[in-house]
């Protein structure tokens, strides 16, 4: 059949066609010699379903070519889709990340009426917007939905670990200072372990677990995390602290468990043994302390 008959019959356009004729992904079966017209059979459009298939799945189209170049394997198939699904997973988490922070710029803006043009200084927000900046921060629920798809992309041999953050003596910064600091000095933290993240967002997400405490799952291993962790401290020992209200040069503790993904059947655990682990941590009686253990089940 000719070219405009197969692409109406597929739902396709002409000039989609002739580009996979070009590339050698999707040849015709004839070429008219005198015209050049292109001349399909009907079967060529379980092929073309492939790659409409795989195209949509975010395949380019090099990987499909590669992928339809000769017989095709199921198993082959199956680990292709296997990476895709991945690389799709870790790219939603990063987008998710980067819609909280949207949604939060977009309150605050809204809060304080900027309007397009004037000038605006992010450091002197009203108390109004940064409690709706730390109440928007992801919850336990919301991080436990992103961890559980992280969970779900790796492999059973991964190094995967929940780590919890724990600002020291918070209550005293509460009781001296009061609330309003308080919820500067919260939002001030989040925002210094979420940029400590950075380098590992498409295998990291965080969350507030309660008051001053945060939780982060991450795939990485035993020396990664401490890599993590010292970052953190780092960010914190050199935070201006008195640029938010509080006086005084704020410490932390860090807690993690880390495990291979395989020997973890309910992530809660590994959440609820953190607290173990910020207990010790703080049993140092170090100003900034941080503490791993392996998991076991």
């Amino acid at each position: 059949m000719k070219i405009s008959e197969f692409a109406e019959m597929n739902q396709v356009t002409t000039k989609m066609l002739r580009h996979y004729d070009e590339i050698g992904l999707l040849k015709p079966s004839a070429i008219d010699p005198m015209t050049g017209y292109r001349f399909y059979d009907e079967e060529q459009g379980q092929l073309l379903h492939w790659i409409l298939i795989l195209k949509n799945l975010e395949f380019s189209l090099a990987e499909i070519k590669a992928v339809l170049a000769g017989p095709v394997r199921s198993e082959d198939l199956v680990n292709q889709l296997i990476n895709k699904r991945i690389e799709i997973t870790s790219h939603m988490n990063a987008q998710l990340q980067k819609k909280v922070q949207i949604d939060r710029l977009i309150t605050l803006l809204e809060k304080e009426g900027v309007l397009i043009g004037n000038s605006f200084e992010l450091l002197h927000m009203t108390q109004q917007s940064v409690h709706e900046l730390k109440k928007n921060m992801p919850n336990l629920e919301v991080f436990l939905e992103s961890t559980s798809e992280l969970l779900s992309v790796c492999a059973d041999n991964d190094a995967v670990a929940v780590m919890r953050f724990d600002i020291r003596h918070f209550k005293h910064v509460n009781d001296v200072y009061g609330f309003d600091v308080g919820d500067q000095v919260i939002v001030a933290c989040y925002e210094i372990i979420r940029e400590s993240l950075e380098g590992y967002r498409e295998r990291a997400c965080l969350g507030r677990a309660h008051g001053d405490e945060f939780i982060v799952f991450v795939q990485a291993g035993r020396d990664e995390l401490y890599t993590i962790a010292q970052s953190i401290v780092r960010r914190m020992e050199s935070f201006d602290f008195q640029s938010v209200g509080c006086l005084e040069q704020l410490g932390c503790r860090v807690g993690f468990i880390y495990a291979e993904k395989g020997t973890v059947d309910d992530i809660r655990k590994l959440i609820e043994g953190t607290m173990e682990t910020i207990h010790i941590a703080a049993g140092t009686g170090s100003k900034y302390s941080v503490f791993a253990k392996a998991y076991i089940e």
